[in-house]
């Protein structure tokens, strides 16, 4: 190991070596990178506590991977010893060999994980579900008094997402907002608010009011029109509809681009039923991206209806609620409609 290297990188390249080559001892360790055995012992003993790589060292898992079929083909001898760190982790999962030997074309371990990963998601976002109208509830409520909210269960939440009023109220409402998505939202779960850039500011720290919501990062999409909104009295001219990403906790979904492509169709259809309705196919792409199908998705200022509607498409089960009463029945009467009610 050369001598100018920092303790800290010295203690990375001991835990490279054993991610590697994990059953060599402490001593062995030490004398090929020039460092004390009791130093190496004390990196090993941290990656075993961290619970991170119990793939290396789990002994009822031991070697057995080297076993399988695919290692054992004339074309594949010697494949190992060949693999750089990645690639051999990849390869010890009986999985990625299973893909592989099934796969032949595939010659790289990370790709063949990869291609599980990908195909995974496809059949999470995909699975059939089935919905009863039991599954969806939507009554009455006003988001700044949380005991209205009592209906829809404390950490019952897959998703919230909410298109508040872009008006001087907005900010009051999207502190409600963020103390429902509080209490409501499960851990690890997002809120997503449509919101103008008119009273951005505001909007933010009302949101950021709760601090058990942590600010993710800003979404953008085109505006439905296709023209800019004005605010002249910040010399700006914003030709983006914004979208707000909080989570409760840390986000481990997957990764999407913030760039979002939708709407590419005019805007009057999304305001047939709602003065400030959202377009039905912006909705309907974040409820794909971060929630699955049989996922609960609530919205607290529920307005005509769009997430409602996008939400039994996609077959989510959905809370919602809004202040307004007629709006509110606009968005039950929209529902029963897609189960087949005229009225």
């Amino acid at each position: 190991m050369k001598k100018h290297l920092t303790q800290n990188e010295k203690r990375q390249q001991i835990k490279l070596h054993l991610k590697i080559n994990w059953q060599a001892s402490n001593r062995s360790v030490g004398r090929a990178l020039g460092i004390h055995h009791t130093t190496v012992k004390s990196v090993r003993d941290e990656m075993i506590q961290s619970g991170r790589f119990s793939h290396l060292y789990t002994t009822d898992k031991g070697d057995s991977w080297k076993n399988h079929p695919y290692l054992q083909l004339d074309e594949n001898k010697g494949l190992i010893e060949t693999l750089n760190p990645r690639n051999l982790r990849a390869i010890k999962r009986i999985d990625v060999l299973d893909y592989m030997m099934a796969n032949p074309q595939i010659k790289s371990p990370c790709v063949a994980q990869a291609k599980l990963a990908k195909e995974a998601i496809i059949r999470r976002k995909t699975a059939p579900v089935t919905l009863t109208e039991a599954d969806i509830v939507i009554r009455k409520a006003n988001v700044c008094n949380i005991e209205e909210l009592s209906f829809v269960p404390d950490c019952g939440v897959d998703l919230c997402i909410c298109d508040p009023p872009w008006d001087s109220t907005s900010a009051e409402v999207c502190a409600g907002i963020a103390n429902a998505a509080s209490a409501k939202l499960k851990d690890g779960a997002s809120l997503l608010v449509l919101t103008g850039s008119s009273h951005l500011d505001e909007v933010i720290t009302s949101l950021s009011s709760n601090k058990t919501i942590k600010y993710h990062w800003l979404l953008v999409c085109p505006l439905p029109q296709g023209a800019p909104a004005s605010t002249s009295w910040l010399k700006v001219q914003s030709k983006v509809r914004l979208v707000l990403w909080y989570t409760k906790g840390k986000y481990n979904g997957e990764i999407y681009s913030d760039w979002i492509n939708r709407p590419t169709l005019g805007n009057d259809a999304s305001k047939t039923h709602h003065i400030w309705g959202a377009p039905e196919e912006l909705i309907s792409e974040l409820i794909t991206r971060y929630s699955n199908p049989g996922d609960y998705v609530a919205d607290f200022t529920t307005g005509g209806g769009c997430s409602a509607v996008c939400a039994v498409k996609l077959g989510r089960k959905y809370y919602g609620s809004d202040i307004n009463e007629k709006a509110v029945n606009t968005t039950i009467k929209r529902v029963r409609q897609l189960f087949g009610y005229t009225k």
